[in-house]
Order: C-alpha cells, then structure tokens, then sequence
C-alpha cells in the first residue's frame, strides 16, 4: 500500500538539509582560522575574565594596597613588582584595564552609532546630505588624531567624561568612512532595487535591506575602533590630559613610570606588554574580519 505523500514534507526535508550543511559551512569557516586568531581570542578572554572578576579576587580586590616591599621586582607574591608605594603592579594593570576597557567599550559603541548613522544616510541618499554630512567626516579625518582629542579635553575639562567624548569622535569618524563606503555598494544592489521596484519605504530600504548587510562590518571594525581608542586614550595619559587621578588606566600607569624606568623599569615594561599584546589582540582579529569581508576596497 502506498503511503499518502504529506505536503511539505519534501520541502521541510531540503530546508533542514540546507540548514545542516549551513551549519556545518559554519563549523568549518571557524576551524580555518589562523592559529593567531584563536591565541588573540585566548588573550583577550583571560584578560576580560580577570578585568570582570577583579573585585571578588582577593589577590587583586585592592589595587591601592600597600606593603612593606617597595619597588620589588617579579616574583610569586606580586607578579609584576611592586611601585614605590609597595602597590601590586599587577594588580594596578588589571584594574587600569578595567577603566581602558570601558573607556574605549563606551567610545566603540557610541561612535559606531553616530558615526554608523551618518556613513549611512550619506551614502545612501546622496546629493547635499552626502556633501554636508561628508564634509564634516572629511574635516574630523583631516585633524591628526591626537591633537584633535587634546583639543576637546583642554576646551571641555579635564575629567572622565570628556576623555570618552573626545575618543568616541575619533572613533565615530572612521566608522562614518566605513559605512559610507559600504552603504554606496549595497544601495545599487539587486535587492535594494528590487525592493524599491515593489514600493517599499525609504525606511524599509535602509533597515530591512541596507542595514542588515552592514552588521558584520561594523562587528569587524569594533576591534579595530578598541584599538584606536585604547591608543588614544593612552596618549592623552603620557601627555597628562587624560582621566585625572585617582583613576588608573594602562596610560596613566605608563605616564607615571615613565619616569622610573631606568631605576625600576618593571613598572614600565609589564604594562607595556599587557597594553601591547591587548592591541595586537584586537587588532589581529579585527582585521582577519575585514579581510573575510572585504572591507579593504572601501578604504581606497
């Protein structure tokens, strides 16, 4: 007896097939990476680990915690030395890194919004909104970063605040670059004109069709804003226009040894390679992410 074929069994079974070797594509994009792309994933996840559960481990609970062994260098109790107060350097890295890494998380996410949003109807309207909002993007890129950010921080004030201000804009103008570029690919587009042929809403246009292929990019260019920013902040911090004391970033930490290093030059080197193999990491990743999504040509 032959069994009654049930409607859309058929069909179920291709898109479960199909959702199955997506998978499995998935599984092995991920297996290709490069083995640097995984020791900067290694690296940053133990740094966040340790950024996050800083307070609740008692070995690094008190970065301002005194003792007897002034200026000592590496060893079992403190990893890093200690400074001149007999402070764990180790345990001032960590949490100088919990305040860079907000600084610049704070700065990445806010820029990629403003700076996102004006690539965005730039490049996807055109005409006087691309000039006006282009000329503005053209001006912040023309200012050498760092001196843009002084800038800001010697007219605003001095204070957290400003700082995370003036590192979003330096972060916002690159994005603003990035998303332009793309968003003029993706306008000319065979779905972006099919759907305007249909009537679709110049919002639909932009959220439903434009958007959506932009994620990835903007997921790219995050490790690589981190980087800038974390650079820029640290700048700030060497020159004394960074967050003022008592607060700890990797900068502020630098800017104060610096004069130290030729006496104790532990309290120089290993936040320096905490703060340089940060930036790697991120940078690393960033741009194995770029190069899979072909973002290089709309730097050109």
């Amino acid at each position: 007896m032959k069994v009654p074929a049930i409607p859309g069994r058929d069909s179920l079974a291709i898109l479960r097939g199909r959702e199955t070797r997506g998978r499995g594509a998935g599984r092995r994009r991920l297996a290709e990476q490069p083995l640097g792309f995984w020791l900067a994933a290694i690296w940053l996840a133990a740094l966040v680990f340790f950024v996050l559960f800083a307070p609740v481990l008692g070995f690094l609970a008190d970065p301002d915690g005194y003792s007897r062994n002034v200026l000592q260098g590496v060893g079992r109790s403190h990893w890093f030395g200690t400074d001149e107060l007999g402070r764990d350097m180790f345990a001032r890295v960590i949490w100088g890194g919990r305040l860079s890494l907000l600084i610049a998380a704070i700065a990445v996410a806010v820029g990629i919004l403003v700076g996102g949003l004006m690539g965005l109807l730039a490049g996807f309207f055109g005409g006087w909104v691309d000039t006006a909002l282009s000329a503005v993007i053209n001006i912040l890129l023309s200012l050498p970063a760092l001196i843009l950010a002084l800038f800001i921080v010697t007219v605003l004030e001095q204070n957290t605040r400003n700082v995370i201000i003036a590192v979003t804009i330096l972060a916002a103008r690159a994005v603003a670059r990035i998303v332009r570029a793309q968003t003029l690919r993706f306008r000319e587009r065979e779905f972006v004109t099919a759907a305007r042929c249909m009537g679709a809403r110049t919002s639909r246009l932009l959220f439903r069709e434009v958007l959506p292929n932009l994620v990835p990019i903007v997921v790219a260019f995050t490790f690589l804003g981190l980087g800038l920013v974390i650079v820029g902040e640290g700048g700030l911090s060497f020159i004394g226009k960074s967050v003022p004391s008592p607060a700890i970033t990797w900068g502020g930490i630098l800017a104060v040894a610096k004069g130290k290093l030729a006496d104790a030059p532990h309290l120089t080197i290993y936040p320096a390679i905490v703060m340089f193999c940060t930036l790697m990491a991120v940078n690393y990743i960033g741009d194995t992410l770029m190069r899979r999504f072909d973002v290089r040509q709309s730097l050109i």
